[in-house]
């Protein structure tokens, strides 16, 4: 049975505001809380707009789950953006057009060529290549209102159209916009970059919408990068340089920029007419969100070594060196869950606690969906070796397997947060989740966090954390779960504590 469709009346009354302001400012940022409905606001203004002759044709630029699975699942979700006409713009080896040329001309170089099978394969293999470039351009190619790409594709597009000779967007929609951090406009081969190719494309546009929650996991710095393509540069700035000239200075080290004394109190100002926020509170009641960590002890022997490769970088007894400080942070993740990547890339085991802990958990669920958060490849491989019946986000089709999670059909859903953490609504599927190793990326964790406790949800989350005590996990969670910290302060921190262990005559 399927679900019916939501009404246009059911957009909440900061949606409707936010629909509007969308409607009237050129170039918009929406700093919304994840959750709050970001993606059902810009499709009813664009639907408006074109309705209204505003806008032609508009580009959607996401990462990649998110454009395949997100935006099309909530245009048809709606009943009245069900009415927009759209494609994705993309072709991959698992398209069913795609997987039907390949075995084609497998079939034709075997039985009609007289190939051998290698040989066949390699010339399916490149047939199949030229289809999905033939099948990529006959999509950009569409009459339809609404284009969805990948941010990694959007290089390959601007090309396409001719470095904007034949560009046919009036308007231009970046979700999680805060893949434009650095700034830079071209790659050190000179090709330009996703950055590149929206600061070109705004020239072309009439509307422009940043879509963000969390507009600046690493400081003000990457609200420079999300303006300049809002307004071209007017607000602050047309160059970075500037930019950090004007409202930063070096720290006492010479490594980072800091911002000055009223720096965020001028730049918000500046920006005060196109950017817009909420509070998580404002957007939606939701019920709460319980943070539980997780402690488990590693055996002496393991945290003996695990003190001596933190102190001197290099484990002889499992082989593994970390060719800096910066590495060693990695490493140290990495020895805290279980397992270190060798220098060839296998991998070598050193503790279980972690996937013992983790077994614990899902135990006491009973049957009830967890959702896990992996960070390293064996960590997968591992935690599939043990509970045969997970299914990892990401692989098959992603649009099936979020279907499966919210119809409660999947007991254990394995996710790398940089893959189900931008946009994926998974809230009706459960409400427990597990962080089985942590990250030092703010942004991909407050992302996570979000997939469970947003809009839908009707039950308390249970997020989980399992940490190795006297480890680098222990120095990284109460950065991670302080409310408002920066990305910068969590770098800060870590040194100074490892300054401290040392200047203690304990470890580093």
């Amino acid at each position: 049975m399927s679900t019916p469709l939501r009404k246009r009346g059911e957009l909440r009354s900061y949606q409707r505001i936010f629909v509007n302001k969308i409607k009237k400012i050129p170039g918009i940022i929406l700093a919304l809380p994840m959750g709050a409905g970001k993606t059902a606001t810009t499709l009813t203004a664009v639907l408006d707009l074109l309705d209204d002759k505003k806008v032609k044709k508009v580009l959607i630029v996401a990462p990649r789950l998110v454009a395949e699975a997100t935006w099309p699942d909530e245009i048809m979700s709606w009943e009245h953006t069900s009415l927009l006409t759209w494609t994705l713009v993309r072709a991959t080896d698992d398209d069913e057009d795609v997987i039907k040329a390949r075995k084609e001309a497998y079939d034709t170089a075997r039985d009609l060529i007289g190939m051998d099978a290698r040989e066949a394969r390699n010339w399916a293999g490149k047939r199949a290549t030229v289809f999905k470039s033939w099948k990529r351009a006959k999509l950009a190619r569409s009459d339809a209102e609404v284009h969805i790409i990948n941010k990694e594709a959007l290089p390959w597009l601007w090309e396409f159209f001719g470095q904007g000779k034949h560009w046919p967007y009036d308007m231009l929609i970046v979700d999680e916009a805060s893949m434009f951090k650095n700034g830079k406009m071209r790659t050190a081969k000179k090709g330009i970059t996703r950055f590149g190719v929206a600061v070109k494309a705004r020239k072309y546009a009439k509307r422009v919408v940043l879509l963000t929650g969390t507009p600046a996991p690493k400081g003000l710095q990457n609200l420079w990068g999300l303006a300049k393509v809002a307004d071209g540069g007017e607000r602050l700035g047309s160059s970075k340089y500037w930019f950090l000239q004007r409202w930063f200075m070096k720290d006492y080290m010479g490594w980072n920029w800091e911002p000055r004394p009223n720096a965020q109190t001028e730049i918000m100002e500046r920006l005060s007419d196109i950017m817009f926020s909420l509070e998580e509170g404002d957007c939606v009641d939701l019920p709460p969100i319980n943070n539980i960590e997780v402690k488990v002890t590693l055996p002496k022997r393991v945290m003996d070594e695990y003190r001596r490769f933190e102190k001197t970088l290099v484990s002889e007894l499992y082989d593994v060196e970390a060719v800096n400080r910066g590495v060693l942070h990695m490493k140290l993740l990495q020895f805290a869950n279980g397992s270190m990547y060798q220098e060839d890339g296998k991998d070598v085991w050193i503790h279980d606690e972690k996937l013992e802990a983790l077994e614990n958990i899902i135990d006491e669920a009973n049957g009830a969906p967890v959702l896990v958060a992996y960070m390293f490849k064996f960590d997968l491989d591992r935690i599939r070796k043990r509970f045969k019946h997970a299914v990892v986000f990401g692989e098959g089709d992603v649009r099936k397997t979020k279907e499966r999670w919210n119809r409660g059909e999947i007991q254990l859903l394995l996710a790398h947060p940089a893959s189900v953490g931008h946009g994926q609504n998974l809230q009706y599927g459960g409400n427990i989740s597990v962080w089985y190793g942590l990250t030092p990326d703010l942004e991909l964790y407050l992302q996570f966090n979000k997939r469970l406790h947003r809009s839908g949800q009707t039950k308390p989350v249970f997020n989980h954390h399992i940490v190795a005590r006297g480890t680098y996990d222990e120095d990284i969670l109460p950065l991670l779960t302080k409310r408002d910290v920066t990305q910068n302060e969590i770098i800060r921190s870590v040194k100074l504590r490892l300054l401290e262990r040392r200047s203690a005559g304990l470890t580093i």
